[in-house]
């Protein structure tokens, strides 16, 4: 994902941060502590470099498997 969409998104859900919890005290009790727990995860996982780098590992592999397979055929 590039640098740009990941702080537009980053923005997004920090600008969201009191609509959830708002919502979350409208409609019960400890469903604050759950949206949050979400917005981490989020940022967990967008912002997470072991992840990034599995995931160019997984397209440079698909990447070179593609050229074989055109080359070989």
């Amino acid at each position: 994902m590039s640098i740009v969409l990941q702080w537009t998104v980053a923005a997004a859900i920090l600008l969201l941060i009191p609509l959830l919890v708002r919502f979350g005290r409208g409609r019960a009790r400890g469903k604050a502590g759950a949206a949050m727990l979400l917005i981490g995860l989020a940022f967990g996982s967008l912002f997470d470099p072991a992840k990034a780098e599995a995931m160019e590992t997984v397209h440079k592999r698909r990447d070179q498997r593609e050229e074989a397979g055109q080359d070989g055929g």
